[in-house]
C-alpha cells in the first residue's frame, strides 16, 4: 500500500519541518561562521553505529501494525481483477468471429447474443465498494498510528537535536533530505551527521 511506502517520507518531511534549529547560541558565529551545520537524515535513519535506528524502528513497527489491513486490500485488488477478467471474456464484443463478419447486405442478421452475464457486473459492484471501504479505514488507521507511534520518536529526536545544536554551537541547523544536500555544500554548511549520531548513543538522557 502507497500509505505504508511513503511511510519513511512522511517521516523525513515532518522530522526536517519540526528539528531544524535556529538559534543564537554565543559559540555560533566563531563555530561556524558560514552556512550553518546539517543532519542528513537518510543516514540518520540507518541503525546503530551508523543512525540512531529509532527512526526506522518506529516506521518498521508501523508497517507490521498495518500489514494484515495492507494484505486484505490486496486480495480484494486480486479479486477485483479477476472478475473484470471475467467479463471481459463473457462480452460478446470481443469474440473473434467479429473480425470475419460478411458484409454482404443479403446475408440474415445474426442472432442476438446474451449481454454480459448481471451477476459479474453486480460482484464487481460489491467488491469495488468492499476495496473502497477498506481502502478508506486504511488511510484513517494510516494516520492515527503514525501520530502514535512515529510522532513520539520525531518529536525526541527533534529535541535532542536542538540540544546538540546548542552543544555543538551551531547558530543554525538544518534537518537535510535528499534534495538539500547540494545547496548545503554550496553554502558551505558542515555536515555533523556522524557527530550527532556519537552524540545522540552516548548521551541517551541528554
Amino acid at each position: 500500500m502507497r500509505a505504508i511506502i511513503f511511510a519513511a517520507g512522511t517521516a523525513l518531511a515532518a522530522l526536517s519541518a519540526t528539528a531544524s534549529a535556529q538559534g543564537e547560541p554565543p559559540a555560533a558565529a566563531a563555530a561556524n561562521p558560514a552556512g550553518g551545520c546539517y543532519i542528513e537524515i537518510q543516514r540518520l535513519m540507518a541503525e546503530p553505529p551508523s543512525g540512531i535506528g529509532a527512526l526506522g524502528a518506529a516506521i518498521r513497527d508501523l508497517e507490521v501494525k498495518l500489514r494484515p489491513q495492507v494484505g486484505e486490500i490486496n486480495e480484494l485488488k486480486a479479486q477485483m481483477a479477476r472478475l473484470e477478467q471475467r467479463e471481459v471474456e463473457a462480452d460478446p464484443s470481443n469474440s473473434v468471429e467479429e473480425a470475419f463478419e460478411d458484409d454482404d447486405e443479403d446475408i440474415a442478421p445474426r442472432q442476438a447474443l446474451p449481454a454480459t452475464d448481471d451477476r459479474t457486473a453486480e460482484e464487481i459492484g460489491r467488491v469495488q465498494s468492499q476495496l473502497d471501504a477498506r481502502q478508506a479505514q486504511l488511510k484513517l488507521d494510516y494516520d492515527a498510528q503514525r501520530v502514535a507511534i512515529i510522532g513520539p520518536v520525531q518529536a525526541r529526536v527533534a529535541q535532542r537535536v536542538q540540544a546538540f545544536a546548542t552543544t555543538r554551537g551551531c547558530a543554525q541547523m538544518k534537518m537535510a533530505r535528499g534534495p538539500d544536500l547540494d545547496a548545503l555544500r554550496t553554502a558551505a554548511a558542515q555536515d555533523v551527521t556522524g557527530e550527532f549520531v556519537t552524540w545522540y548513543l552516548a548521551n541517551p538522557s541528554a
